[in-house]
C-alpha cells in the first residue's frame, strides 16, 4: 500500500459542534472576563437586524461574527488561554466526539498514514487535540497575542476555504512531503476548495444526504451518535 496523506476537518467533523465560538464564551466563562461582552449582545442585534446575513453573503470569508465574539477576549493572558484550551477539550470537546469519524480517524492512525487537523477552530485546543492523538501536524486559526495578551484579533488569515489548501501545500512543499493518495473529510461546503483537492473526499453529514455533496460527486458518511 502507498503512502496516504489524511486531512481532516475538525467542527462537525471529529465532533458533534462548532467548537470556535464556544470556546471563547468557555473562556469568558472561566475567567468571568466581561470588559467587552457588550458585543455579544451588538451581535445579537446585528443578527436579529439580518445585517450579518447581508454581511455574510456579500463578504463570507471575513467571517464578522467570528470576529466580533473573538474581540470579546482581547486582554486575557496566553497562559491562561492555553490552559483553558486543556480544560476546554476534556471537559468539552471529548464528550462531543462523533463516533464513526472517531473510529476513522483510529484506523488511520493505526495504518501510519500522514494525518493533518486543518480547522477553523482556534489553534490552543486543536494543537492539544492533534498532540493528544499524535498526529503529524494541524493548521487551525491563529489567536494574535501581543506582550502575552490576546489583542482580539486574528494571527494571519482565518483557516477556512482555500486558505486550508495554501496551508497545506505549503507544509508539504517545507517537508517535502510525497504520498501516493490524499484523503479529505469534511462537513461543510465551505471546504470546497480542500474536498476537491484531494485524491478522494468524504463529505460528512448528519443523519441524512447533503444535496451538494450529491451534485459533486463526493463520497459521504452519514452519521447519527446513539
Amino acid at each position: 500500500m502507498g503512502k496516504k496523506l489524511v486531512v481532516f476537518d475538525f467542527c462537525e467533523t471529529l465532533v458533534d459542534l462548532q467548537s470556535a465560538d464556544k470556546f471563547i464564551d468557555y473562556v469568558i466563562e472561566k475567567e468571568k472576563y466581561n470588559k467587552y461582552r457588550f458585543l455579544n449582545t451588538l451581535t445579537n442585534i446585528f443578527t436579529k437586524l439580518g445585517f450579518l446575513a447581508i454581511v455574510s453573503k456579500l463578504f463570507p470569508k471575513l467571517n464578522l461574527s467570528k470576529r466580533l465574539r473573538l474581540y470579546q477576549i482581547k486582554g486575557v493572558s496566553k497562559m491562561a488561554i492555553d490552559a483553558l484550551a486543556i480544560q476546554y477539550y476534556n471537559e468539552v470537546l471529548k464528550h462531543h466526539k462523533i463516533k464513526h469519524l472517531h473510529e476513522l480517524l483510529l484506523k488511520h492512525i493505526d495504518n501510519k498514514d500522514h494525518i493533518l487537523i486543518v480547522s477553523g477552530g482556534y489553534a490552543p485546543y486543536i494543537k492539544y487535540f492533534s498532540e493528544f492523538y499524535k498526529l503529524q501536524y494541524s493548521f487551525a486559526t491563529e489567536i494574535e497575542f501581543h506582550n502575552n495578551r490576546a489583542t482580539g484579533m486574528f494571527f494571519g488569515k482565518d483557516c477556512l476555504f482555500n486558505q486550508k489548501v495554501v496551508l497545506i501545500e505549503t507544509y508539504l512543499k517545507e517537508n517535502k512531503i510525497l504520498f501516493d493518495e490524499s484523503i479529505a473529510y469534511s462537513d461543510s461546503i465551505s471546504d470546497l476548495p480542500l474536498l476537491r483537492w484531494a485524491d478522494k473526499a468524504y463529505v460528512v453529514s448528519k443523519r441524512k444526504s447533503q444535496e451538494w455533496a450529491k451534485a459533486n460527486g463526493f463520497n459521504e458518511i452519514i452519521w447519527q451518535n446513539d
